[in-house]
């Protein structure tokens, strides 16, 4: 529930949980939990008071807390107005020139280092619109070590490559996108609050 599963229900995440913390339920009693002890059919003592709507931001970071994924609005398109003006989505990615040089950012979403590959690291990485291929020759890795294994959320810099059907960003810098999404995510907490305020990245 607190991941949208009961989103088709029509009610705000927050009311369907606290609706569900009223709910009746049977509790174990005596022998070993076996037998079951029927909870009073109790009506609230007070109405269920007006809870503020979860911001976008809140609902994928609860979907991708709970289940690793989210059929929401994608991170990168919440982060979009809050990257630099060159970055580029995957869209305008695939029309630039061979051998341009090039800003992509996503969710790192498969990372590969092949024995046979001499040290070089293959990562996906996925924005609102697509995935980009990201090649990161060894000194690259060994700069950036902790970033290649562990971030999620990153910004690259480097060279684009087209081999036949291949399209690849040939990286030689990366940066942690998780310091902007906490500024993004409390601005849009910020705006959230204020009279009259639209949701940030709501469609």
């Amino acid at each position: 529930m607190a991941s949208g599963a009961c989103d088709s229900f029509g009610w705000p995440r927050r009311q369907l949980l606290w609706r569900l913390g009223l709910a009746p339920r049977s509790t174990s009693a005596g022998d070993g939990g076996e037998s079951r002890q029927l909870a009073l059919p109790l009506e609230p003592t007070s109405e269920i008071p007006e809870l503020a709507e979860q911001m976008p931001w809140e609902r994928m970071l609860a979907d991708y807390r709970l289940t690793s994924l989210s059929v929401g609005v994608h991170p990168l398109e919440l982060l979009r107005p809050h990257l630099p003006g060159e970055v580029l989505s995957s869209p305008e990615l695939m029309e630039a020139p061979h051998g341009a040089r090039v800003s992509v950012a996503g969710l790192v979403v498969a990372r590969q280092r092949p024995a046979t590959a001499s040290g070089v690291v293959f990562m996906l990485v996925e924005d609102e619109h697509g995935q980009v291929n990201l090649i990161v020759p060894p000194p690259v890795y060994d700069r950036f070590r902790a970033l290649v294994r562990g971030e999620p959320l990153l910004l690259a810099r480097g060279r684009f490559e087209r081999v036949d059907r291949n399209r690849n960003v040939v990286v030689d810098e990366l940066a942690s996108l998780a310091p902007l999404a906490r500024r993004a995510a409390n601005d849009a907490e910020v705006r959230g609050a204020m009279p009259g305020a639209h949701h940030f990245g709501s469609r």
